[in-house]
């Protein structure tokens, strides 16, 4: 291959670019390791593709031996098109053949290898994979198939979730992922976080307490979150366990996989080397800890021999290091210098590209204000080393206008109202006033909110404007009311404490049901569960007399919808199947009653495939049809945004056909907070306002962006979600790649878990400066911003965003100042319905809306009157005849089907897992258990009252304050209604209170509370929650006893409970089950009942009989 001299010249010739000096001394730069910092909208593109040209057109290297990674693979497809088309562009492409003069010993020219990290990782494994015997027969997983199978480990498994009993499935499935993504991405394995766990125990038992001898709720909170993760790490190695047995695999195994061979076999980096003479790196500030290893030890090393000097290109820009939660490392790019130096061993060398050519002036100097903090971190600054690593990331700047020309300034706009609706009703106007009045095209327009929640409201008022308009991604879409409906159903399928779902669905569009009959239907539900005499949602039984106390709404369903432990939470479900004699209205009754059968055949049918049941929910309740019947339908065409969501369900595909409904809505759970499931999907071509959130638009650019909802915590957040002693599916920052470069926790005392905090909040202050300093530059022409002083529900009014002061600040300047509040004009009232406002019940509906249900149900009342549509079947083909025949024996199926669910009962089988609390029920009424699960209905509750749950909490804290025990279940703080005024409840708490502490148990002390367990009682799997258990030595050995709490004025008491306690006693701590006693201890009267216990064949004799 023959060299030649390429100037910058010729280059600016070939491509046609007039490329400026600092671009074109990273384009030239010498055939060693270097980094570009490209800041947002600097031409980095450009210049990785013109880098290529020049060393193709030098000699220096063919096409095919250009490596070229980043992250997606839109940005793989965009990098490749533009590489092949310069290359074509400068007479270098594919069509060229190199004569003598040119390339020696070459017959022709391929095209540079362009793909994504993980497609390159998977590519080694393929390749080289048996070398440490790895198959390459495998199939790749999706994000969503990911929480599938996660959602099947947490139902099946057999680990003892003593730490997590109190989550719910797809809760411990999204953070078992989350836990199993950290770990592969900092390529630490499931030992080493059980060792850490190990050493963190000891290290948390010596922390200081504090005064009177108790420990701190840090240290306490840390200790929990400690258990929790070790059994979390117990479900990722069977979850990594189950991938193995179905032949599957992530992206992230793959690079666990490649930095394990990289590491064991050299000769494949030294093949890498040979096929690949230079190296692109794309968006490196994005990598994570194992694919930076894997890329340094294929391309880099401790002697030239062994890489080190090999031809790396870095370009990234540390501001746009916005993906930290997911495993990225921000350190990396900065890092890149010291991890592939040059050949002499010196550091790689550096360029900066700061001019932008996207933006106009003003929004570059808004971007700029809102980067200036991040220009000062100390981690841009200096490496690890102390060099000054972060010197090249100057300001933002725009181009220097050539002869005679005028740069447009660009327009930056900021604006301020009292309430969130006035702000968005606002946005909207201004989007439909920007294309009406200046000829702007909807699709040239985007909104970017900080959340997924804040989505729906602007689409909901978009739509209702006739403004086209499209969510990007799932997380969006799950927000809006129609999709919302749907995911409610699902949650009430899976879970019959679903409470706040089953409130939408009442209180929503469809059922309408008022908070009369809702506060009586949330007395029911306690009264269920308390099993006491009935209050008054049955007075006048019989008579239809009203109550005497009209029940309000908040104080009835306070309880209903809090948050509690699954097995004990009032259950709004039961009172929907068994509202009881009360007051309701008689549209309350009937409604109530179609809404428990829908439930009913929604559960009969939950086994069979989500799409399915997903369909079918949709097609239960109408929202199809809904949607079609909105006025805005032809404009808005919201049914995509229905089809685009069972997309998404589609795209949680099945590997064995074995998917669980609890994956499904963890996935779900993890799009709204995070929006990893789609995140790789792109806005359509389609002429609509597209609506995203900001982590969502990086790479993207419009000529107009709105950021609305810049307030105080909410952009900036100011939740903290990397704190190893507080989230147990984070990994442990000592034990992470990038641990130098992050804050780290000096030892257990309460000022170094303090001191630890405050760190990372301001780290998490930086991470948001980098996502605002990306929405801010995703502007060509015109950025505007806004906020809000009041919100739905809040008692105080929020605060100013830094970043709203420092765009409003240019905005100004320029005279962009749209709508303002002013100080005093924000008040200390909350003018958005606030509490205790009269309001109509239900809201009416839309005329036109009703008005289009009209002349549909007219129409098929004239349908069917006719006898169906036999003459116009008259003008039909004989193939046509036939389609329509097959439509009609389909829809008398389906006619036949919803007949049969109205009528029948569907057959379902017993539980594999049941609680303590419905085991006993069967034994005392067998027939009624098996007929509840054969309808199916919702299962009830746990029979305890509200003031025992909260005797229970109290105990725990009793014992703590006494140094009896350390790790309470529930901490005060977050008991919802620790500080309610003083009612009958807490005088009775008082008094259980005073019996216990002056009682025989006081002064014990116990070795567990709220002890959580799962048996296997003869083929049953059997769980629930000791009380408590304490231990005594005696000459025989140690004795065990368990204790279960009554605080009822009824002493009534079944001893099977406490043979299922002493049975998981003794599989507990592995003793005979005649070394562990079983007592009821009655609080109020300080009486300790020892009953005789009944067999384990007694009380499974209800399961045989039902299996029959």
């Amino acid at each position: 291959m023959n060299r030649r001299e390429v100037d910058g010249d010729e280059v600016r010739r070939l491509l046609g670019i007039p490329f400026s000096d600092e671009q074109m001394d990273a384009i030239r730069a010498p055939l060693e390791p270097g980094v570009i910092i490209a800041g947002a909208g600097a031409g980095k593109t450009a210049v990785m593709a013109a880098r290529v040209v020049w060393l193709v057109a030098s000699g220096l290297v063919r096409p095919e031996q250009v490596l070229g990674l980043t992250f997606t693979r839109k940005a793989a497809g965009e990098l490749a098109q533009r590489v092949g088309q310069s290359l074509e562009r400068a007479g270098l492409g594919p069509s060229f053949a190199p004569g003598p003069e040119e390339w020696t010993g070459v017959d022709e020219v391929g095209e540079p290898v362009v793909m994504t990290y993980d497609a390159f990782a998977a590519d080694l494994v393929a390749q080289h994979g048996l070398r440490i015997g790895v198959e390459r027969d495998v199939t790749m997983l999706t994000d969503a198939t990911r929480y599938r199978l996660a959602g099947r480990v947490v139902v099946r498994t057999d680990t003892r979730l003593e730490a997590l009993s109190g989550l719910r499935p797809e809760t411990i499935a999204e953070r078992l992922l989350a836990l199993d993504q950290g770990l592969a991405s900092h390529l630490v394995s499931v030992d080493d976080v059980i060792e850490h766990a190990h050493r963190q125990h000891a290290m948390w038992a010596e922390a200081p307490p504090a005064r009177g001898g108790k420990p701190y709720k840090d240290v306490v909170t840390a200790q929990g979150v400690l258990a929790e993760r070790l059994e979390l790490a117990q479900l990722v190695g069977e979850y990594r366990s189950l991938k193995r047995e179905l032949g599957v695999v992530e992206f992230a195994d793959q690079m666990q996989v490649a930095a394990r061979l990289v590491r064991e076999v050299p000769v494949v980096g030294r093949i890498a080397r040979e096929n690949h003479a230079v190296v692109l790196l794309d968006e490196y500030q994005d990598t994570s800890a194992a694919q930076v290893e894997v890329l340094r030890r294929l391309f880099s090393g401790s002697a030239p021999d062994d890489g080190r000097g090999h031809p790396v290109t870095a370009v990234g820009d540390p501001f746009q290091a916005i993906y930290g939660w997911r495993g990225a490392a921000a350190a990396n790019i900065g890092q890149f210098p010291e991890d592939f130096p040059a050949t002499d061993g010196t550091r790689a060398s550096s360029f900066t590209l700061a001019v932008n050519r996207r933006s106009a002036p003003a929004i570059l100097d808004a971007a700029n204000l809102v980067a200036s903090d991040l220009r000062a971190d100390a981690e841009l600054e200096q490496d690890r080393n102390g060099a000054r690593a972060g010197a090249a990331v100057r300001p933002l700047e725009g181009p220097v206008p050539q002869d005679g020309e005028e740069a447009d300034p660009g327009v930056v706009r900021a604006a301020s109202f009292l309430t969130a609706p006035e702000e968005v009703g606002w946005l909207v106007d201004d989007i439909i006033a920007q294309h009406d009045r200046v000829g702007v095209r909807w699709g040239d327009m985007a909104v970017l909110a900080r959340r997924n929640s804040d989505v729906a409201a602007i689409f909901d008022d978009l739509s209702d404007k006739d403004v086209p308009a499209e969510i990007v991604g799932l997380g969006g879409l799950l927000a809006l009311p129609e999709i919302r409906d749907v995911v409610s159903m699902l949650r009430l399928v899976h879970d019959v404490t679903a409470n706040p779902d089953l409130v939408g669905i009442l209180t929503g569009p469809r059922w309408r049901i008022g908070p009369r009959d809702l506060a009586l239907l949330g007395r029911r539900a306690q009264e269920l569960v308390e099993d006491a005499p009935r209050g008054p949602a049955s007075a006048g039984e019989g008579s239809g007399e009203e109550p005497e106390h009209r029940p309000d709404l908040a104080e009835a369903l306070d309880e209903a919808v809090g948050e509690a432990d699954p097995a004990e939470v009032v259950s709004l479900a039961d009172a929907l199947a068994s509202p009881g004699s009360g007051a309701y209205s008689k549209e309350a009754r009937e409604r109530f009653d179609l809404v428990a059968r829908e439930l009913d055949h929604l559960r009969a049918h939950a086994s069979e495939p989500l799409l399915d049941l997903v369909r079918r929910v949709i097609a239960l309740i109408g929202v199809d049809i809904e949607v079609e019947a909105m006025p805005e339908f032809a404009v808005s065409d919201r049914r995509m945004q229905l089809l685009a969501f069972c997309d998404a369900v589609a795209e949680y595909v099945d590997i064995d056909g074995d998917a669980t409904l609890a994956g499904l809505l963890a996935w779900f759970d993890a799009e709204e907070k995070y929006g990893v499931g789609l995140e790789r999907r792109t806005p359509s071509d389609g002429d609509s306002v597209k609506l995203l959130t900001v982590h969502k638009a990086k790479g993207l650019e419009w000529p107009h962006v709105y950021v609305p909802g810049l307030v105080g915590k909410v952009f900036p957040s100011d939740s903290v979600t990397d704190n190893w002693t507080r989230r147990a599916e984070t990994v442990p920052a000592e034990l992470r790649g990038d641990h130098e470069s992050i804050p780290q926790l000096q030892d257990a005392t309460k000022q170094a878990l303090d001191d630890y905090h405050k760190e990372l909040q301001a780290q998490q202050r930086l991470a948001e400066d980098r996502l605002a300093y990306v929405a801010m530059t995703r502007a060509k022409g015109h950025l505007t911003v806004s906020m809000h002083h009041w919100g739905e529900g809040l008692k105080k009014p929020r605060t100013v965003s830094p970043y709203f002061e420092a765009v409003a600040q240019v905005a100004f300047e320029q005279g962009g100042r749209g709508p303002w509040v002013e100080p005093d004009e924000i008040g200390d009232t909350n003018p958005v319905k606030a509490e205790g406002e009269c309001v109509s019940w239900p809201v009416e509906l839309d005329p036109e809306t009703i008005a289009r249900r009209r002349e549909a149900a007219d129409a098929v009342a004239r349908f069917r009157a006719g006898g169906g549509a036999s003459g116009d079947d008259a003008d039909l083909t004989p193939d046509e005849a036939v389609i329509v025949a097959g439509w009609d024996a389909d829809a008398e199926r389906l006619i036949e089907e919803a007949r049969r669910w109205r009528h029948g009962e569907p057959e379902v089988a017993v539980p594999h897992t049941v609680s303590v609390s419905d085991l006993l029920r069967a034994r005392r009424n067998t027939g009624e258990y098996v007929d509840d699960i054969r309808r199916p209905m919702p299962r009830r509750p746990a029979p305890r009252a509200r003031i025992g749950t909260r005797f229970h909490e109290w105990v725990e804290q009793y014992y703590v304050s006494l140094g009896l025990a350390t790790v309470p279940l529930v901490d005060l703080d977050d008991v919802p209604d620790r500080g309610d005024p003083e009612t009958a409840d807490e005088r009775d708490l008082a008094e259980l209170a005073r019996c216990f502490a002056t009682g025989r148990y006081a002064e014990k002390h116990p070795l567990a509370l709220e002890q959580p367990f799962s048996i296997v009682v003869e083929g049953q799997r059997v769980h629930g929650r000791i009380d408590a258990i304490f231990t005594e030595d005696t000459p025989q050995g140690r004795r065990y006893q368990v204790v279960d709490w009554k605080t009822g004025a009824k002493e009534n008491t079944d001893p099977g409970q406490l043979a299922l306690y002493q049975m998981a006693c003794a599989e507990l701590h592995d003793v005979p089950l005649e070394h562990v006693d079983a007592v009821f201890h009655h609080v109020r009267t300080d009486r300790t009942e020892r009953p005789e216990l009944p067999s384990t064949t007694e009380l499974m004799t209800f399961l045989r009989r039902s299996r029959r």
